[in-house]
């Protein structure tokens, strides 16, 4: 389009000028929407990715799970199953109750009275006091005689009253060798005067009635001036009782 201005003049003029700067402006509008809108196709596509990043925890989908713990919700109890340590314990646990329980008739069994015999077969040279004082011909004082002095030749054999566990076997000053033996029940016999040598025994050591646990010696100086015999003395629940009531046999 092309004017000539010396045609125009005043309002035409004027009008002409405005129409051009109109088209002008249209056309500078129109490439700026256009480029514009380029612009913002190519910022969108390349930021969808930050963005979808960005707003992944504000915007998620129901199915999405949630990491954080409702404090508010109440929990199942939990159960343990039971470690191999358990299954042991209670193991051993029935093991320990069923040995307690095959015990049990056992020490019913040991309330039965056992079977009694003398210890030798030889007459009885001095008998128990039962507290009273006697006259030691060895020791020439007065003393209370607390068992039995039973005759017997030098290493003849000396046998347990009945069956239980020897306890002790030692050398007294006054008694010579000696070996005690816990027949239960709460009876203990003291087998006094030994031959040191000749003690087949060793504490600990179970022995039945009758069993040989030594032989006569000549080792108890506080009686050494009586004829040659064992003393014998029996305790019952730590008292001093008469062995002689207790024998019912003659050797086994």
């Amino acid at each position: 389009m092309s004017f000539k201005i010396g045609n125009l003049s005043g309002k035409g003029l004027i009008i002409a000028v405005g129409a051009c700067i109109l088209a002008v402006g249209a056309a500078g509008f129109y490439s700026y929407t256009k480029i514009s809108d380029q612009l913002n196709k190519e910022l969108i596509g390349n930021n969808s990715g930050t963005l979808s990043a960005e707003l992944g925890t504000e915007n998620k989908s129901p199915n999405t799970p949630v990491n954080a713990e409702q404090t508010d919700v109440a929990k199942p109890e939990e159960t343990i199953a039971p470690t191999e340590e358990t299954v042991e314990e209670s193991a051993e646990s029935a093991v320990v109750t069923t040995q307690a329980e095959e015990q049990q008739p056992a020490e019913t069994e040991s309330n039965v009275p056992q079977a009694m015999v003398r210890p030798l077969n030889g007459e009885v040279l001095n008998g128990f006091s039962d507290g009273e004082l006697v006259k030691s011909k060895t020791l020439n004082v007065w003393k209370t005689h607390d068992g039995v002095d039973i005759a017997g030749a030098q290493n003849e054999k000396v046998k347990s009253m009945t069956s239980g566990k020897v306890s002790q076997v030692y050398d007294d000053q006054m008694w010579g060798a000696c070996v005690v033996i816990d027949h239960g029940n709460g009876l203990e016999g003291y087998y006094c005067g030994l031959n040191k040598e000749d003690i087949p025994v060793a504490e600990g050591q179970a022995v039945s009635a009758g069993t040989v646990i030594g032989s006569v010696g000549n080792t108890a100086e506080s009686e050494i001036g009586e004829d040659s015999h064992l003393h014998f003395a029996v305790k019952k629940n730590g008292d001093w009782i008469d062995p002689v009531a207790l024998i019912s046999g003659e050797g086994s």
